[in-house]
C-alpha cells in the first residue's frame, strides 16, 4: 500500500512541475490569452470581484504572479484600459 502512495504522490509532484515549467518567469513578461471569456478579477482568487472577460488571442503583459488556494494566478495590465491591474489564472496565460 505504501509503494502504490509513494508511486501515485511521486506522479502528482512530477505531472505540477511538468505543468509550471513553461510558465512566466521574469516580469513584466509579455503572455497571450488562450480561451473565451476568460475572467479577471479584482484580486488573486474566484472570491475576488469580476472586472471583465477576455478573448482567445488577446495580448497581455504580466507584471506578478500569486499562488492561492492551490492554483496560480497571473497579475496582468487590464487589457482593455491600461491604466491598473488584473488577475487572470495562470492556465489561461501563456508566455508569448
Amino acid at each position: 500500500m505504501r509503494k502504490i502512495f509513494a508511486a501515485a504522490l511521486l506522479i502528482v509532484l512530477m505531472l505540477c512541475s511538468i505543468s509550471e515549467a513553461g510558465g512566466i518567469r521574469r516580469f513584466p513578461s509579455d503572455g497571450i490569452c488562450v480561451g473565451d471569456y476568460v475572467r479577471f478579477r479584482s484580486g488573486p482568487g474566484t472570491n475576488y470581484r469580476i472586472l471583465g472577460r477576455m478573448f482567445d488571442g488577446e495580448r497581455v503583459t504580466v507584471v506578478s504572479q500569486a499562488r492561492r488556494g492551490g492554483r496560480l494566478w497571473y497579475e496582468i495590465y487590464d487589457p482593455y484600459s491600461g491604466d491598473r491591474t488584473v488577475w487572470v489564472a495562470a492556465e489561461y496565460i501563456l508566455p508569448d
